[in-house]
């Protein structure tokens, strides 16, 4: 095959690997609102789904929490007046292969009763790092740790 024809297949072949790379890591990130949302919402079937089934996440006072805490958290009926929401404010994913791992800050924010019953506001800004694989066609988060910034 001549030099000429081989350089186009080549650069074809290298910008094709870089969309699919582009694709996995838009999927990972769509997965990664798909799962706060469910957060947000309080979905047990939507943090179910998502969640492997050894998923662990670790808080930056070394506290740590299964999958089955984060599904029992999520039944227990929230005070009336309480707010919560957790957007991501910076996301970046970096794939491996089958494995990605996404880092960013969060912004943990709303509302819940203190001592006498008043509901002050909160804001909290956290960093976090979580590891997500490709199983059975789908990207799951493993583990995940969240640490506060100050």
């Amino acid at each position: 095959m001549p030099k000429t024809t081989l350089i186009p297949i080549i650069a074809l072949t290298l910008i094709a690997a870089v969309l699919r790379g582009g694709d996995r890591e838009k999927a990972v990130l769509e997965a990664q609102a798909r799962w706060l949302a469910s957060d947000n919402n309080r979905s047990e079937s939507g943090l179910a789904e998502i969640e492997a089934e050894d998923f662990q996440i670790v808080f930056g006072d070394g506290r740590a929490q299964r999958k089955s805490d984060q599904l029992a958290n999520i039944r227990r009926r929230m005070p009336s007046g309480t707010e919560y929401q957790m957007p991501a404010e910076t996301s970046e994913v970096r794939i491996y292969g089958t494995a990605a791992v996404v880092t960013g800050i969060v912004i943990e924010r709303g509302r819940f009763p203190d001592e006498h019953g008043a509901f002050p506001p909160f804001s909290q800004r956290s960093r976090y790092t979580d590891t997500w694989v490709l199983q059975k066609g789908r990207w799951r988060v493993v583990p995940s740790h969240l640490s506060d910034l100050k």
